[in-house]
């Protein structure tokens, strides 16, 4: 839904009276987030789709998107920056998984490094996304929470045998944990 069509429906909920006049830049910075979510996530499957890579790029982002949201780490500065980076992002880590020379020794390492990154180290806020003492010590936890639970992934997906999965959380913890070496080194 374009941004004049929705404002003239929420002039209109705020005419009568269905929403309140000083709750309209919520519901503006609600339409800029799902459509920027929309736009990220239909770029992440377009360019899945172009690597052959879309159930790869669906999992990708289910275990990144998690993880990424309360490790913190790197931000761009403006949304095109940061979008221009998911873009470049996607590709690259895609491009990894569909060529990186996989065995279980090299992920276990990967995932050993990148691990240790995030559970030292995050979360990581940023000027764009502050982080006070409280919101840092929730998401230290949460963080960890969900890191433990993709490494205990990896490792059954190591012993089951199933590699080309595993190289798809490997890939998505190792991001998360560049991301949070970024931001560590931006500070």
């Amino acid at each position: 839904m374009n941004g004049s069509m929705f404002d003239k429906i929420v002039a209109g909920l705020v005419a009568n009276g269905t929403i309140n006049a000083e709750d309209k830049e919520i519901y503006e910075f609600g339409r800029k987030y799902i459509g920027n979510m929309f736009l990220n996530v239909a770029t992440t499957l377009g360019i899945g789709f172009i690597f052959g890579m879309v159930w790869q790029s669906l999992l990708f982002m289910a275990l990144y998107i998690p993880l990424r949201s309360y490790a913190g780490g790197y931000h761009a500065r403006t949304p095109l920056r940061c979008y221009i980076f998911s873009v470049i992002s996607t590709a690259c880590v895609l491009a990894i998984m569909k060529y990186l020379p996989c065995n279980s020794a090299l992920l276990f390492i990967m995932a050993s490094v990148s691990g240790a990154t995030i559970f030292m180290f995050a979360p990581v806020g940023d000027e764009n996304k502050p982080l006070d003492a409280m919101e840092t010590k929730v998401f230290k936890k949460r963080a960890r929470i969900i890191l433990l639970a993709e490494i205990g992934l990896i490792c059954l997906l190591l012993a089951l045998g199933l590699i080309f999965i595993a190289v798809c959380v490997v890939v998505s913890v190792s991001f998360v944990a560049l991301t949070v070496a970024l931001g560590k080194k931006k500070k």
